[in-house]
């Protein structure tokens, strides 16, 4: 597994996180369109069942039998003598007339007689009459609508009487009018759309009511999974991952969720360790000594040649660091510990008469232990480490299997860069440790050393 793995892996369930809400969001789509143009064909049919037995088929019916056709909303409107008068006007006329005594219902009255006109199947004019006197004419003969002159204000019988002589006295112009005779009641498209899309609507909610509903089902039925998987990845990467709470952050430069110790955490972890370091070199270095002394005279060979090197260098930096508290200090306290560490290996070799064999420890903490492999430097934290850093590192198993799945090092050796603010060592660009590592071989560790105290 490389370290870009758990990169891809989400990709992939990031793709198809997408598609499935690309699905539950289409599907809702389709589910409202078509309940959109099923409950508008329903209203339509509805409000054409309603339309046969409106009022305006009823006075289209009425109006095949008499003259005249007062509509039951607008009863005592004319007294039966004025009906019958106009009846008997309308007999007379030149051309077939009827008349429709219409209420006060807010409409358009040439919309009431066009659409009595088209539902008709006679040739006739339609003079429509209201209550405060207005007219309007519909005509199914073959002419255009023709007008007459407005009476509003007028007794509804005094309008009727003088639009029916208007009238009379218009001869046919023009072509026959053709009105719709599908046409239903005003406003009942409107109603229609307005109810289709009302529970289109209300699909929409309920399927995206839904789809939260089963996303929070789901998220509660595997959350326990979820953290049992994340508590099985941080132990097998390792004790140091495992036992340490984990908080996220965005790695520059690729961006890919990776994880690392609250800060003070760290500080916890190697505040102690920066206090102490100077007092248990001096320690661990008198304990060296005493052993060395203790061998036995024929003790030689390169292994105690180098147990020797690594104790005097280690020496010379306990003395070069007494009493300091800069970084540079702590820095390299952490070297001669490691020295100590690698001269009594050494010495075990030696005290054995075997052959030394020659190890690195890990970078991103020597006392992790010995190193394994190489991994990208930037895999070991969160931050891009600077350019004097190597790109690739020798590391322990711990932090090998931590960057491979994309972990962050849980914990590095830090130093205190002032302030309270502790930073992973390399990160800090102190020479030369940061530019080579403290697990390197202990030779390059000694040359290291000495090369940075003869530049000072």
């Amino acid at each position: 597994m490389t370290a870009g793995t758990p990169y891809r892996d989400r990709q992939r369930k990031g793709g198809r996180g997408i598609l499935r809400q690309l699905a539950i969001w289409g599907t809702a789509l389709v589910l409202a369109a078509g309940t959109y143009v099923g409950a508008t064909i329903a209203t339509a049919a509805f409000l054409d069942i309603q339309d046969d037995e409106s009022p305006l088929t009823t006075a289209a019916e009425a109006l095949r039998n008499d003259l005249v056709y007062v509509d039951s909303r607008a009863a005592g409107v004319l007294d039966e003598a004025e009906i019958t008068a106009l009846r008997e006007q309308a007999k007379k006329a030149s051309r077939p007339t009827r008349i429709v005594v219409w209420p006060l219902d807010g409409g358009w009255l040439a919309d009431v007689g066009e659409y009595i006109a088209a539902r008709s199947d006679l040739e006739s004019r339609f003079l429509l009459v209201t209550k405060d006197g207005r007219t309007a004419v519909a005509s199914t003969l073959d002419e255009s609508e023709p007008s007459i002159p407005d009476t509003e204000g007028m007794p509804a019988a005094d309008a009727a009487t003088q639009a029916l002589e208007k009238l009379d006295a218009k001869a046919p112009r023009g072509e026959r009018e053709e009105y719709d005779d599908s046409s239903q009641p005003v406003g009942s498209a409107w109603l229609a759309a307005a109810v289709g899309g009302g529970l289109g609507l209300m699909v929409i909610f309920v399927a995206a009511s839904g789809a939260v509903v089963v996303f929070g089902t789901l998220l509660l039925a595997l959350a326990p999974v979820a953290f049992g998987v994340d508590a099985y990845r941080r132990r097998k990467a390792g004790p140091a991952i495992a036992n340490i709470e984990a908080k996220p952050a965005r790695r520059r430069g690729r961006n890919r969720l990776v994880y690392r110790p609250p800060n003070d955490v760290l500080v916890r972890l190697n505040k102690v360790r920066a206090t102490e370091r100077a007092e248990r070199l001096r320690d661990e270095l008198l304990a060296l000594g005493e052993r060395m002394a203790a061998s036995t005279d024929d003790t030689a060979g390169a292994a105690w040649t180098l147990a020797l090197d690594c104790y005097a260098t280690a020496g010379r930096i306990a003395d070069s660091v007494e009493g300091g508290t800069d970084l540079t200090s702590h820095a390299d306290v952490v070297a001669g510990l490691v020295l100590v560490a690698r001269g009594r290996q050494a010495v075990d070799a030696a005290e054995s008469d075997r052959d030394l064999v020659a190890s690195t420890d890990c970078f991103a903490n020597p006392f992790h232990g010995a190193s394994v492999g190489k991994v990208p430097t930037i895999a070991l934290g969160t931050n891009r480490p600077p350019a004097s850093v190597p790109r690739q590192v020798e590391v322990c198993a711990t932090c090998r299997a931590a960057a491979e799945k994309g972990i962050a090092v849980a914990d590095p050796l830090v130093l205190d860069a002032g302030r309270g603010r502790m930073e992973a060592y390399w990160m800090l660009e102190v020479k030369p440790w940061a530019e080579i590592g403290y697990g390197v071989a202990s030779r390059e560790l000694i040359d290291a050393w000495n090369g940075s105290r003869v530049s000072l």
